[in-house]
């Protein structure tokens, strides 16, 4: 009976419900299996808002948060910089990466403010 009903719907409905379902289960399975702090669907939503998609990665490798100044960036890079440069005993190609990603977002904060 529930499946005639979907049948009868028009497609556009039928896609939105789909995705609802397909959502609702994404975000139990996150809150269920993901460890670490718990995030309402807004807080998250608003998170990746303010980290720009191609920065993402860069902000995770220097654990930086979303709304951090120039400052705050020189900072973190330092104190990251001592532990993984290469003559700290460090991996080259970590010290590298981190380099790259502080350069990034250096490039991003100067030409957004």
């Amino acid at each position: 009976m529930l499946v005639m009903g979907l049948l009868m719907e028009p497609f556009s409905d039928t896609f939105e419900t789909f995705f609802e379902c397909y959502f609702g289960m994404w975000s139990v399975f996150a809150t269920t299996f993901i460890h670490g702090p718990r995030l309402h669907h807004r807080q998250v939503s608003r998170v990746q808002r303010a980290i720009p998609h191609h920065l993402q990665a860069q902000y995770r490798l220097l654990s930086l948060q979303a709304e951090v100044s120039l400052a705050e960036v020189r900072i973190r890079y330092r104190e990251l910089a001592k532990l993984y440069h290469p003559d700290a005993g460090g991996s080259h190609a970590d010290f590298l990466a981190l380099q790259l990603a502080y350069e990034q977002v250096m490039e991003y904060l100067q030409t957004r403010n």
